[in-house]
């Protein structure tokens, strides 16, 4: 490692420092002054004393404060006499013109009627107040609702008047002698009321009842000829064939099929030799990984005995039905009974179990009981 002159240089300066700093040069310096001041000391005695003489005397008076010379009276303004009044000039008449008509009297203005708090006097007659009339806005005339619409008009017809297109009056009874025609007498006709315009529900007035319209009178129907009496037939009828009801037939058909097709499929079923007890056992093993029961509960108590149905795939192809149920109330054997339920289900996989399938008839239906102390498989 090599050395510079600068490494020297700190060095030395360092050093310089630290025996500044042990010896202490220039730090020696004469201490300040102390300023003393003489105290006494002084008994309560003593204090009391002295606070009591120069405390003033409550009870002596305050001096009285000095008067304010009174405000000098101001002088009094002479009143200036009002200046006499200059009289108006005089009012020169203009003369009328002739031509001119003299202007109108000016109208009285209306008295303005004064209202005092003061009581009448009695012997005063009381004035009589006229209220002004209650002005109140008429209705808006509402058209008569019609069944009919026309550009004009037309009043409601007689009650006795049968309904026409054109008005005509009753004919007189009383013909004359010297008539060479008798004439029939006429009904009197007269056409249906109408409107010009529809009426609305909003345009009927409140509180008055809505006149029904009368219904019209219709010809009396003319009484139909007798029908022509049927001479009774003397041939028999042929009986009718009673109808064939297709849904029963078709049930029918279906039932024959199923009950032809049951040993078809009986026969098509494998037989084979019963499982083997390694076959028993496996099943077993495989539904039993997938049952817990809590052992602490009351549903550990209770024997199962369920039962089901495979498929030839393995696989449970009808509901799992409890078959028997010994030890625990209902709601135990509900629990316990759910457990084998999902332990069936759940362990057949997606592939179902792994069963022989040319032993499918001997697995085909199954009995499974389930006991907290040891499963058994029929």
């Amino acid at each position: 490692m090599q050395r510079t002159t600068g490494t020297y240089v700190s060095a030395a300066g360092h050093l310089a420092l630290l025996v500044w700093l042990i010896v202490g040069w220039g730090f020696n310096a004469e201490p300040l002054p102390f300023e003393v001041s003489e105290v006494s000391v002084v008994s309560s005695d003593e204090y009391a004393a002295i606070v009591a003489a120069t405390t003033p005397d409550p009870t002596e008076a305050p001096p009285e404060a000095p008067e304010a010379p009174a405000a000098e009276a101001a002088p009094e303004v002479p009143v200036q006499e009002e200046a006499a009044a200059t009289p108006p000039p005089p009012d020169v008449a203009e003369p009328p013109s002739p031509d001119l008509p003299p202007p109108p009297a000016p109208e009285p203005p209306e008295p303005v009627p004064v209202i005092s708090d003061a009581p009448a006097s009695p012997g005063a007659p009381a004035e009589e107040v006229v209220a002004a009339p209650d002005l109140t806005e008429s209705p808006r005339p509402v058209p008569r609702p019609a069944q009919r619409i026309t550009p004009d008009p037309v009043a409601p017809p007689p009650p006795d008047a049968a309904p026409a297109d054109v008005a005509q009056d009753q004919a007189s009874p009383d013909a004359a002698p010297d008539a060479p025609v008798v004439e029939e007498a006429q009904e009197e006709t007269a056409p249906e009321e109408a409107a010009t315009e529809i009426v609305t529900e909003a345009e009927t007035p409140q509180g008055k009842l809505t006149e029904i319209p009368r219904p019209r009178t219709r010809p009396n129907r003319p009484t139909p000829p007798p029908a022509p009496e049927v001479e009774p037939e003397t041939e028999t009828a042929e009986a009718e064939t009673p109808p064939v009801d297709d849904a029963a037939v078709q049930a029918a058909l279906e039932a024959a099929t199923a009950a032809a097709a049951a040993p078809a499929q009986a026969a098509n079923v494998p037989q084979g030799p019963p499982l083997t007890g390694s076959e028993r056992e496996g099943f077993r093993v495989a539904v039993n990984r997938c049952w817990n029961v809590d052992p602490g509960s009351q549903a550990a108590r209770v024997t199962m005995t369920v039962g089901f149905s495979l498929g030839q795939d393995g696989k449970v192809n009808s509901d799992v039905r409890q078959v028997a149920a010994t030890g625990g109330d209902a709601a135990a054997t509900k629990i316990a009974y759910d457990a084998a339920r999902r332990a069936i289900l759940r362990c057949q996989g997606t592939g179902g179990y792994d069963l022989p399938a040319e032993k499918y008839s001997e697995w085909q239906d199954v009995e499974i009981t389930f006991d907290p102390s040891g499963m058994r498989l029929r």
